[in-house]
């Protein structure tokens, strides 16, 4: 049972570890554009600036990280730890090969 706890913790960290900088993506693009997050990133492609954006966006993933693990919920913390690797490696990948 306690696995199933553990687990529970580590999959909702992850999702946490995805939401928040999605959230200050959109945040991001409502205060310099007004809205149109489509228009916005296709804007930032065009100034290839886009990659540099996302990984400011993914740093956001820092304050949660720290909290979680000042309060000793190591497994929410783990999830988003994973969740920033994975944002990283799509970054990378955007950077590196579109």
């Amino acid at each position: 049972m306690e696995f199933m706890i553990n687990n529970s913790l580590f999959t909702k960290g992850i999702i946490l570890g995805f939401i928040l900088p999605f959230l200050s993506f959109l945040i991001y693009s409502q205060v310099v554009l007004d809205g149109d997050i489509i228009s916005f990133y296709l804007e930032l492609k065009k100034m290839d600036v886009h990659t540099h954006v996302m990984s400011l966006c993914t740093f956001i993933n820092i304050v949660p990280f720290l909290l979680l693990v000042r309060y000793k919920r190591d497994q929410s913390a783990k999830g988003i730890l994973m969740g920033t690797i994975i944002l990283a490696l799509f970054v990378m990948i955007n950077k590196f090969l579109f």
